[in-house]
């Protein structure tokens, strides 16, 4: 008797990304993952809203987000919630396709004994007291704006 193989056995969490950031927490499911997009608390989903699927193995796939963004005349929105049993199949259905292409051309990862670095190698690279990029003095100098006021 042969045993087939789900490929999205591989896929062990979620991560939701939106402008501000605010899901930095892992979730379970995809549908977890797209719900909080369209929660209260995600910030512009419709201009930054990412879900990754993470691999065993340290992979990650990017869902696309034509999934659940749409394109209303010259805006582009978020699926509504009536939509989430439609998306969460098709993006299913997509992932098992996407994780068995790309687990045939995954590298076994190395084992810590084997690795060409070790965690304190790499943070003795790192300068805690480097100054601040321009960049992310500006984000930070940002006010609060809409729901951040709250």
């Amino acid at each position: 008797m042969t045993t087939t193989h789900d490929p999205l056995g591989m896929i062990f969490a979620y991560r939701v990304f939106d402008l501000r950031d605010r899901f930095p927490e892992p979730v379970e499911t995809f549908r977890e993952a797209l719900e909080c997009l369209q929660s209260d608390r995600a910030y512009l989903p419709e201009l930054s809203g990412d879900i990754v699927a993470y691999l065993r193995g340290g992979y990650a796939i990017t869902i696309p987000a034509a999934f659940f963004l749409r394109r209303q005349g010259n805006q582009v929105v978020l699926a509504s919630p009536e939509e989430n049993e439609r998306i969460e199949a098709e993006v299913i259905a997509w992932l098992r396709k996407a994780v068995s292409e790309q687990a045939a051309h995954l590298d076994k990862p190395l084992p810590v004994s084997k690795r060409p670095y070790t965690l304190d190698e790499l943070l003795t690279q790192c300068d805690p007291n480097a100054a601040d990029s321009e960049e992310l003095r500006q984000w930070r100098a940002m006010p609060d704006v809409g729901r951040e006021e709250w």
